[in-house]
Formats: structure tokens, C-alpha cells, sequence
């Protein structure tokens, strides 16, 4: 087996390219660290405008998302959950996720994926 290691870099968030992801709706994201950055995990910046979601799914590897600011409503493995800034999802693999915007301003999230993400395909 070869070891991977992590790949020395300063990234800028805001010089990341944002792309509306194919499977939610008015989800947009930034992949900040992919896994060929680093072995250890994926970092992406996230934004939920207004009446946007993340639909329910059942999640693949081990997703942590920071909510930055706006206000949510989170249903993770059958329970709901009205958040806010402030608030962290931990969601294992195989749970059932969805994260709605239940507010006027956009829901901005940040996103640690476990195992990593090899490139843009959150």
C-alpha cells in the first residue's frame, strides 16, 4: 500500500471556482481542499440561498458541517433540527441528511468530508 501525504499549499477560498451542485437546490459550492491536496480529508465552502436545500440523502463518507451564519433546518437520521450560526452537523456515513434554508439570507456553511473527496463531486 503507498502512503499518501499531505501536499504543502496556501489555498484562497474566494480564488476557488463555485459551481451550483447538479443534485440540491440553489446549493452552491467552493472545494477549498480535495483529497489530492490532502489524504486526510476534503474541505469545501458552502452556500444555501433562500428557499435552497440540500435534499435528503444518505451520506457516503463522514460529512462535518460548520454553520457560518443564516438559519437551517437540518434533518439528520430522522430528527429535526432548527440551526444557526454556530451550529455543527456531524453526520456518519450511511446517515440520512437533508439541510434546508428556513431564512431570508443565505445559509453559509463550511464542510469537512471524511475520508476525502478526491476532486469536485461533493
Amino acid at each position: 500500500m503507498t502512503e499518501q501525504h499531505a501536499t504543502a499549499a496556501i489555498i484562497r477560498t474566494a480564488e476557488q471556482p463555485e459551481y451550483l451542485h447538479p443534485d440540491h437546490t440553489l446549493f452552491f459550492l467552493r472545494d477549498v481542499v480535495t483529497g489530492e491536496t490532502n489524504p486526510a480529508l476534503s474541505l469545501h465552502r458552502g452556500r444555501i440561498e433562500p428557499d435552497g436545500e440540500i435534499v435528503s440523502r444518505r451520506i457516503e463518507r463522514t460529512d462535518t458541517i460548520y454553520i457560518l451564519s443564516g438559519d437551517a433546518l437540518c434533518n439528520l437520521a430522522g430528527k429535526e433540527s432548527r440551526l444557526g450560526a454556530g451550529s455543527c452537523i456531524v453526520a456518519p456515513a450511511r446517515a440520512n441528511l437533508s439541510l434546508k434554508n428556513c431564512g431570508e439570507q443565505p445559509v453559509e456553511l463550511l464542510i469537512a468530508v471524511t475520508p476525502p473527496l478526491p476532486k469536485s463531486n461533493i
